[in-house]
């Protein structure tokens, strides 16, 4: 009987247990599935972009599941006359857990959702990636849609080139970039797509660092004690918001006042110091070495003409430079000088031009359109001249194969599940994700990577690229007013 009480009591303990346990399994089991799941939807939604199909966003935005336990224990005494078949005493212990899970899954397509993706990012989440530590050129390449270099000379004209980082529009050139042979330093610029010029661009962008600075504007310039040694409006003074206004003391006995800006302004700064190459205006030039400074009551003391863009040139074979590559140029070799500035050579400025978040998905479906298009034609065309990095890496690295990250996938999605993080099919075609590492053992995928991984280590971005991409998802699902895109201006 003893041994009965006791089998009956550990069924029990055994029963209450189970869905603690079946807790902790099933938990990390749906972790699994939302992650799975989620990843897969947002590949989805890039080749959708890469078709120009609409995209369609949905979440799981709970899991509900029921878990009972039951325990039972049955047990047989025989009793009375002695039968023939004697029965001996018997138990029966029983145990049930029932799991019901249930989740719902909803469409992201609200107002508020839709007009998160079209708003432009906020420089602040740039300057939160930087200092993450994640690479500069994965921040040029996926943030920015444009870059403008814009050059003013003394009487003021500035003369300004865009430079689109359009990867879909560089497809065109490829016919008549193979046509071309051996050229010279002065022909390469106007045989480049503007998407290479970017990606050239972007590879001279040594230093690419963001700054948090608070703006202040004077108000009230060295306000002088009365007679009795107190302002005039102590009280005033003291009421004052010092999350919105700062007074400073001067030697002299005098106060300034400033109204400050309430939250800090980012800055994105690049350096060669001590060459100068951003905004004409010294309180942002101040942002990118102070934390405080100080916002003049104009923008810019002198005026300006501004004339419309230099239009990219035609890819050709040219015997002189364009004067959009002329300019280009320039640049470039303004950004590996170390000379100090030159008062007589024209400003120089970099504008880029922040993404939505709509847009940075669109980017990365016309980039994979971009590498299926060219490896298609490579094929069609054996023996062709045409050197262009396929799938694409951090910059433009031809002439300097050797560099840091050359050999480094930016993006791409495998036809193969070789070193996959995860694969699905999309219109009965197979993607896969690579992981962030090769493969180990020196087993690689191909024999063109192997090669490349032996002459420098090469990493694969994509998975990073796709966690970036899910925060700032994540980030705009609410959203009031759509702002408008502003230029994001790169500081010394």
């Amino acid at each position: 009987m003893r041994a009965i009480l006791i089998l009956a009591i550990a069924l029990a303990l055994s029963a209450c247990s189970l869905p603690t346990a079946a807790v902790r399994s099933q938990v990390v089991s749906y972790d699994d599935a939302i992650e799975d799941v989620t990843n897969k939807l947002l590949v989805l939604n890039i080749l959708r972009a890469k078709d120009k199909a609409p995209l369609h966003f949905d979440e799981i935005p709970s899991i509900h599941e029921t878990i009972q336990a039951t325990g039972s224990l049955a047990f047989t005494i025989p009793y009375g006359p002695r039968p023939p078949q004697w029965t001996r005493n018997s138990v029966a212990p029983g145990l049930n857990l029932q799991v019901s899970p249930s989740f719902e899954i909803d469409h992201l397509d609200t107002k508020d959702f839709v007009t998160g993706l079209a708003s432009p990012i906020d420089p602040k989440f740039v300057k939160y990636w930087l200092d993450r530590g994640l690479d500069r050129r994965i921040v040029l390449l996926l943030f920015f849609s444009a870059a403008n270099i814009v050059e003013t000379d003394a009487q003021g004209v500035s003369h300004t080139i865009r430079i689109k980082n359009s990867p879909r529009e560089a497809i065109d050139t490829f016919a008549a970039q193979a046509s071309f042979g051996n050229l010279r330093d002065e022909q390469k610029c106007d045989a480049l797509s503007e998407f290479q010029h970017y990606l050239k661009l972007i590879d001279s962008l040594k230093t690419f660092t963001a700054r948090s600075a608070t703006e202040r504007r004077l108000l009230v310039d060295h306000a002088a004690f009365d007679s009795q040694g107190k302002f005039k409006d102590l009280n005033t003074i003291a009421s004052l918001d010092p999350s919105k206004f700062q007074w400073v003391r001067h030697s002299d006995n005098t106060y300034s006042i400033f109204a400050t800006s309430s939250e800090p302004k980012t800055a994105l700064c690049f350096s060669d110091s001590p060459i100068r190459v951003g905004s004409s205006t010294q309180s942002q030039r101040n942002a990118c070495v102070q934390s405080v400074v100080d916002i003049a009551s104009s923008d810019d003391d002198k005026p300006r003409i501004e004339q419309a863009p230099t239009p990219p040139p035609s890819i050709a074979r040219v015997e002189r430079p364009s004067d959009y590559c002329g300019q280009f140029n320039r640049f470039l070799a303004f950004l590996g000088s170390n000379e100090s500035t030159d008062k007589s050579k024209p400003e120089t400025e970099l504008r880029l031009e922040i993404r939505s978040v709509g847009e940075i998905i669109q980017f990365l479906g016309d980039l994979l359109e971009y590498q299926e298009e060219l490896g298609s034609f490579v094929h069609d065309h054996p023996g062709t001249r045409l050197k262009l990095n396929d799938p694409v890496t951090f910059g433009y690295c031809l002439d300097q194969s050797a560099a840091a990250g050359c050999a480094d996938i930016f993006f791409n999605l495998r036809h193969d599940s070789c070193n996959a993080r995860f694969t699905l099919s999309y219109r009965n075609r197979r993607y896969s994700v690579p992981n962030y590492n090769p493969p180990e053992g020196g087993v690689f995928c191909s024999s063109a990577e192997l090669v490349q991984a032996n002459a420098t280590p090469a990493r694969d971005h994509t998975l990073e690229v796709l966690a970036v991409v899910h925060q700032l998802v994540d980030l705009q699902k609410s959203a009031g007013d759509i702002k408008q895109t502003p230029y994001v201006q790169l500081l010394p």
